[in-house]
């Protein structure tokens, strides 16, 4: 049954609902396609944007980027929830609907916009350019607690060649589905002493990395060499830290350099 050019009763809180479920789907509700659109697209863009400028910025300021980025999202999230809502409002009544003021297009353009956004945006920046690590080991303190959410920079190694010292997220030789986080001791080229004054030299590729708590750290030491191509990303700052005694606000912000 076709209902275009039918008169149908306005409901605000249904406009309310359909941006929460997904920006821009409250503006379509109400008959602005482009502008839901719009919002959409700018929403996907501020997320991708803001999050590899972040990377670019000193240690000490990648949380600030990380957390505007943040802020705006969510401002734009929220805005445009509420001018859903007000502009049904304020045209509370009877309206002529759309042709894709339809059921079966609302769950079209939400589905596609959950692929786009978990599958495209999301995924890509947790993949290639930012995610947060927490932290469930000792191997590394005093430097990095257990119970630390560390902001790993993905790009730091397509834009710069490692340095010694540097605190990278690494592929698990032994188990590939795990990651470790420890400190690069050793460059290609570098000869390393090791325990019994053996010495070795690290091979082209690779690094040799050691955990900052040589009591309680497996590192190259017993699993050897690590690939270039297995190093994730590199440690920039802390996210926030909880441990056992709760939130350790102190840790907020706190860099490695």
């Amino acid at each position: 049954m076709n209902q275009e050019g039918k008169s149908f009763k306005r409901k605000s809180w249904i406009a309310a609902i359909m941006g929460m479920s997904m920006p821009g789907m409250g503006q379509i509700y109400n008959r602005e396609l482009l502008k839901g659109m719009s919002i959409f697209v700018i929403f996907m863009a501020l997320i991708a944007t803001g999050f590899r400028l972040s990377v670019y910025l000193p240690d000490r300021l990648v949380i600030v980027g990380v957390t505007l980025t943040l802020a705006i999202v969510v401002t734009v999230y929220v805005f445009s929830i509420i001018e859903a809502y007000r502009k049904h409002y304020k045209q509370e009544g009877e309206y002529i609907l759309k042709p894709y003021n339809r059921w079966y297009f609302y769950i079209a353009v939400w589905m596609l916009g959950s692929v786009l956004i978990t599958g495209f945006v999301y995924n890509y920046t947790r993949d290639n350019i930012i995610h947060v690590y927490k932290i469930a080991t000792k191997g590394m303190e005093p430097a990095i607690l257990r119970g630390d959410r560390v902001l790993v920079d993905k790009t730091a190694y397509r834009r710069m060649p490692p340095k010694r010292g540097d605190i990278i997220i690494f592929v698990y030789p032994d188990d590939r589905s795990k990651v470790y986080i420890r400190r690069i001791a050793g460059l290609p080229g570098d000869m390393i002493k090791l325990e019994g004054g053996r010495e070795v030299i690290v091979p082209h590729g690779a690094v040799y990395v050691l955990g900052d708590n040589k009591q309680n750290s497996e590192d190259s030491s017993k699993f050897g060499f690590i690939p270039l191509k297995d190093v994730v990303g590199k440690a920039r700052q802390v996210w926030y830290s909880y441990g056992v005694d709760g939130m350790r606000w102190s840790r907020v912000g706190h860099t490695f350099g």
